[in-house]
Parts: C-alpha cells; structure tokens; sequence
C-alpha cells in the first residue's frame, strides 16, 4: 500500500469537491455583483430623467447631457426630438420608445461604446424624455469584479488543496503508524532470530557433517535447545510488544499494594551470587494490573541480579504518586547507552537477554500512567550502582 499516492488522491478528490463548491459560489457572486452594477446604472439613468424633470418644473436652465424630450404624433404623422443639454451621442430614439413594451424602460445599445437608454413617458402617450448614459465605467467595474473574484477563487482552491493535502496526512497517520509498526515488528523478529537461527543451523550441520559420539550429539542438542529457548522467548517478548504498541494489551487495574508486591517479588527471585531484598515501608495502594506491573518489577530485579550482588526494592509517596525505585551495587548503565535504555535491542553489556525488556518494561509502566527512569547512582555511603525510577499514580482512595 501506497500511502503517498493514497494522500495524492485524496487531496485531488478535496481539491475536485472543493473547486466546484468555490466555481458555484464564485459564478453566484460575478451574476450578483454584475446585477448589482447594472442596478446601479439604471438608477442612475433614471435620476437623470428625474432631475430632467424637476428642472423643466422648476424652470431652472440647468443642462442635463444625453437628454431627449421625444414627441410622437401617429394621427398626424409627426415626430420631433430636441436634446435637452449637450449630446454627443445618437441613439435610436423613436424605435426605442415605439418598441418599449412597458415603462419605464431600458435599452442598451452600443455607439463607440457601451450605453444605456431610460425612456419614461410624460404625457398621454406622445411625450416622453429619454435618457443616456455610457456604460463603459460600469462594464469595467463589472470586469474588475469578475477577475478579483477569479483570483479569489484560484487562491481559495489552492488553500484549501492545501489544507486537503495535510488532512489527508492526518487522516492516514494511523495506518502510517500501524505500517510503522508491522514493518518495526519484522525488522526485531528478523534481528532476534537472526542469532539463534544460526546457532541452529550450525549445530546441526556441524554435527551432520560426519558421525559423532553420543555425548556429541547430546552436547549439538543442548545448543540446540539452547537456541531454540532464545528464539521462543524472543518471540514472545516480540508478540507482547507488538499488542503493547497496538493497544491490544491494555492493563486490567484494580487496588495493589506496591509493598506487598516488592516482598513477593524479592522473595521469588532466587539466583546464585546475588541477593534481592525489599524494603518494606509504609502502606501504598495504586491502581495497577498484577501481572504487568510484576512483570516489569521481575525484569527489573533480575537485570539487575546479573550484573550486581545485592538488588533492592522500594517504594515511598512522593507527591501524588507511588514512587518504587530498583537499585544495585553493580557498575551502573554506560554512559554511552543510558539515554537509549529503553530503546528495543539496547543492550549494555552481554548479560542481557533479548534488549527488549526495558523497552516492554516503559510500555507497560506508561499503558499504566506513570512514568519510568534510569541512572546511575554514585554515593560516598552506598556506592555507585543503576537505579531505575517508576512513578505511578496513587489509588484514589488512598
């Protein structure tokens, strides 16, 4: 799956819906806008007929340019028409007021130029007044319109491909994570099994190569089941992993003494050369799931217990949270690797196991709400050692 052309597409589709939305409101806006101009003429048109008007009532001698007092006498066969001011323009007069179906009227004809004729009758049928006016101001305004709404549109279209383009981005992060995901999962499984696979596929052809003794064969077994334990618990860190970061695994909470626990845990853990100890304190309760949160504390000692000869638990209340800290006398993390500690595969040293888990260990104690830590301790009193950090929130009855 391609999510690059998918996220192309999607935006094409947005930029496609969009530019029809834009084209519709845009053609709506010209229509109207153009109305508007045209309104604008005819009223001007008009208040010059009007103004006409008022002047031959009011006797005033005021000119009033492009201005006709048209007469038409049909049963004496006669016509006149005599411009009111100056005119400096010759429209079809007579044919306009003779093919007016109604009044008043509006006629539009060209003479070097756009114009616009109102033509309103005065007397019983045989006076009217015609007015002129050029509409080339008023086309140019209506072409001033129309292009700014053109680019106004074009600009809008792009905005909002735009804004398609990084919704489409937002849209198709889940499944670019979960991609993320799969192909992180088939990268660790090909890394983790990569070793043991090896181990297997040279023991066996080692001791296939010719006939060995039976402590041979046994010993070629013993590798062999060796190999294949790595690769199994590998898998399993690997597969828990994977529901962690998917959300499948999802902590059942419920009240847990965090003191209890760390007894349980120490007492549990018993490995030659090392002691772990829990130091038991006060009474705190945090809402947490058992078996992950002993889970992490168990990944945590024994980590610990190859590295150092004495492991302690504790927890305290800092705060609003239940601090539970692991320490030992061991060497302590690399300074190299400490910033990397949870990272999958970081290993510090060749004690460890898979290096996966730190990594399982920070899934489960964030799925929890909490938050997890790692240094290195140096103290005149108690040595220097690794302490690792968990802070969960306290039950909310506590």
């Amino acid at each position: 799956m391609n999510l690059r052309s998918i996220r192309v597409q999607l935006t094409v589709l947005f930029a496609i819906m969009a530019a029809i939305a834009v084209a519709a409101i845009t053609w709506f806006a010209i229509s109207q806008g153009s109305d508007g101009i045209l309104d604008s003429a005819e009223r001007e048109a008009e208040q010059v007929v009007k103004d006409a008007a008022l002047n031959r009532l009011t006797g005033a001698e005021v000119d009033t340019p492009n201005t006709w007092d048209v007469r038409i006498n049909e049963q004496d066969d006669w016509r006149s028409a005599e411009p009111v001011g100056d005119a400096w323009v010759e429209p079809p007069l007579f044919s306009m007021v003779e093919g007016a179906k109604r009044w008043p009227a509006f006629h539009e004809f060209s003479q070097d130029g756009p114009w616009l004729a109102y033509s309103e009758p005065v007397t019983d049928g045989k006076h009217w007044v015609v007015s002129a006016i050029d509409l080339s101001d008023f086309e140019a305004d209506i072409r001033q319109l129309r292009w700014r709404l053109v680019l106004a549109a074009i600009g809008s279209i792009i905005a909002t491909s735009a804004i398609g383009y990084w919704l489409a981005g937002r849209s198709l992060r889940p499944a670019r994570l979960a991609m993320a995901q799969q192909r992180d999962f088939i990268a660790d499984a090909a890394h983790e099994l990569r070793t043991p696979l090896a181990v297997i596929q040279a023991s066996a052809g080692h001791t296939l190569s010719r006939p060995r003794s039976e402590d041979e064969y046994r010993e070629a077994l013993g590798e062999i089941m060796t190999a294949t334990t790595r690769a199994g618990s590998s898998v399993s860190e690997l597969l828990e992993l994977a529901r962690l970061d998917a959300g499948q695994a999802q902590p059942r909470l419920a009240p847990l003494r965090c003191d209890l626990l760390l007894e349980e845990v120490a007492a549990s853990i018993r490995v030659e050369n090392a002691t772990v100890s829990a130091e038991v304190g006060e009474a705190i309760v945090v809402n947490a799931d058992y078996g992950l949160l002993r889970q992490v504390l168990e990944t945590l000692a024994r980590n610990g217990t190859a590295r150092a000869s004495l492991v302690g638990l504790s927890a305290a209340i800092v705060g609003e949270k239940a601090r539970i800290e692991i320490t030992d006398n061991g060497p302590g993390f690399d300074e190299s690797v400490l910033p990397f500690v949870f990272d999958r595969f970081r290993r510090g040293d060749s004690l460890g196991s898979s290096g996966l888990g730190m990594a399982i260990a920070k899934k489960i104690v964030e799925a929890h709400g909490g938050t997890i830590e790692a240094k290195n301790r140096v103290d005149t009193t108690s040595g220097s050692g690794a302490v690792v950090t968990i802070d969960l929130p306290l039950g909310e009855d506590f």
